[in-house]
């Protein structure tokens, strides 16, 4: 009778063991599957942030467009955009800088800076430039 109660203890003690390795095992590869969303989760945002960029850029370079038209001494602004006006979460900023072309005074060279969302740490930043011809007469002194 004193064997059978001394492998009892040991039958539960390695019982318990595997249950131990094995809830170590499940909570290992549970954080490791919450990493790799949270990572999938940024680099999901991080594209969305870049084609939101994207589309910022071009629509600077249009509104450059269509302020030379209407005014060739236009020589650029910073663009700040509401999180509402984007009908997002995040405001965003948009820097356009113009400058005359050398030797053809009806060209300017328009460069634009996109910042989506504006934040100083996590954003998308997207550059573009254009050389935008003005309209006949637009070359006013």
């Amino acid at each position: 009778m004193p064997s059978s109660q001394s492998r009892r203890p040991s039958r539960r003690g390695a019982i318990l063991l595997v249950v131990i390795v094995l809830v170590a095992i499940v909570s290992l590869l549970s954080i490791s599957m919450l990493k790799l969303g949270l990572v999938r989760r940024q680099a999901v945002r991080s594209e969305l942030w870049g084609v939101q960029a994207d589309w910022l850029a071009e629509s600077a370079l249009e509104r450059a467009a269509w302020r030379l038209a209407a005014d060739p001494q236009y020589a650029g602004e910073t663009w700040k955009l509401s999180a509402g006006e984007l009908g997002g979460r995040d405001p965003a900023v948009v820097t356009t800088e113009v400058e005359s072309v050398p030797g053809q005074p009806g060209r300017r060279t328009v460069r634009v800076k996109a910042d989506y969302p504006d934040a100083p740490r996590h954003r998308a930043r997207r550059s573009k430039q254009q050389i935008i011809e003005l309209p006949v007469g637009g070359t006013k002194p």
